[in-house]
């Protein structure tokens, strides 16, 4: 029975967590499918075999009758193989990847192999082994992953067999597969998946589209500090009405090496006080409402691939640091006057995660994987509990 902080949710208008550090960061969440794939194949396409006999290979592999969606690979005394049209040309990049387990201890190492369709009999690549050290803990999946440049235009194969070409001498489950024309693995989808379908909003209302974003080697969305962004509108009221973000992000470079402002998001438009948005700076951050500045020197600075929790919250009226409170890893910050306007923040307010979005300048340079925001102020004990359910995710 879970007995930790549980998360603040309530007004909550809109968000996303990526699912960062969750299991491992291969692995997809409910908000967060994965990357949009790029010429993905399904399970069902890797089950034909049709035209591979003969040269060693043998027919269909058969679905297996002890788990759901998955290939089962029996001893025999020919090659194991699956195949797939990939409409791969020479130079381009594939990416395999899939879990396997083992029903039993094996007794020699398994290759797998790739073999191109235009040369059968000849090995592309050593995709790597599967020996009997993979199988000490037999109840766990084990995920493979392996990228190349195909050296022919032709479809793809691929083959299992012991180390001296008899045959395997166990079983072995092999789900989740995917051959992808990139660089690295995404989350398993069954099909293709579009730029709009790969992050979904916290409230389970939106798509969020990630066609502006860039990609980590783990299928991770992230910002190059160049052009990415995520774009949308947030359904809460404006007009110096209440609000709070909350984010969880890194930077790529420690803070003091910056360079000119970076904002990690910005809320509203780019007129005089319309405005919630966040610049950071080389010896400081600066939560502003255009013009309307509260400035801090958030402690600790920012050090290079290192996670950080902000929470910004504004309890609305008079734009001055008695209304504004910002928490930086669970400590409150001390913020500059500030000033004694109301925020002219529109209702429904466009927003920018990873640049200044009026400008289409100072690019994040970094992670954001969780951004957040409530239609309400926070109180010291909230921010702070959100954060302590952060912290050891993130390694904070």
């Amino acid at each position: 029975m879970y007995t930790g902080p549980h998360l603040i949710k309530d007004n909550l208008v809109f968000g996303y967590d990526t699912g960062y550090g969750v299991a491992d960061n291969n692995t997809a969440t409910r908000f967060y499918p994965g990357e949009n794939t790029t010429n993905a194949v399904p399970l069902s396409t890797f089950i034909d075999t049709s035209n591979w006999t003969g040269n060693g290979w043998s027919g269909a592999i058969a679905a297996s009758t002890d788990y759901d969606n998955t290939l089962e690979l029996t001893s025999t005394n020919g090659w194991r193989t699956f195949r797939v049209n990939t409409g791969i040309t020479s130079g381009g990049t594939i990416t395999v990847s899939y879990e396997y387990r083992m029903k039993t201890l094996v007794t020699n190492t398994i290759y797998m192999l790739n073999l191109n369709g235009d040369h059968l009999g000849s090995y592309v690549n050593n995709l790597g082994s599967i020996s009997a050290a993979d199988t000490q803990d037999l109840g766990n999946w084990k995920t493979f992953t392996s990228s190349w440049t195909a050296n022919s235009n032709s479809n793809l194969a691929i083959g299992l067999r012991g180390t001296d070409g008899a045959g395997l001498t166990d079983t072995i489950y092999v789900r989740n597969l995917q051959v992808e024309l990139k660089g690295h693995a995404t989350p398993f989808t069954a099909t293709s998946r579009s730029t709009t379908q790969s992050l979904i909003d916290l409230t389970k209302t939106t798509n969020i589209d990630v066609s502006n974003v860039s990609f980590d080697s783990t299928g991770q969305p992230e910002f190059d500090g160049t052009d990415d962004h995520i774009t949308g509108t947030l359904p809460m009221n404006g007009l110096g009405a209440p609000h709070t973000i909350e984010m969880v992000f890194s930077s790529n470079v420690n803070q003091a090496s910056i360079g000119g402002r970076k904002d990690p998001f910005t809320i509203g438009n780019s007129a005089t006080h319309q405005y919630s948005a966040l610049d950071v700076n080389t010896g400081n951050m600066n939560w502003y409402f255009y013009s309307r500045d509260t400035t801090f020197t958030n402690s600790p600075l920012m050090v290079a691939n290192k996670f950080y929790h902000i929470v910004l919250s504004y309890a609305g009226g008079s734009s001055n640091n008695t209304n504004k409170k910002v928490w930086f890893n669970g400590v409150q910050q001390t913020l500059s006057a500030g000033s004694s306007e109301t925020p002219l923040l529109p209702n429904n307010p466009s927003f920018s995660v990873g640049r200044d979005r009026g400008r289409n300048t100072a690019y994040w340079p970094g992670e954001i994987p969780v951004w957040k925001v409530y239609q309400r102020a926070f109180t010291q004990e909230e921010a702070q509990q959100n954060y302590n359910v952060y912290k050891n995710r993130f390694g904070i």
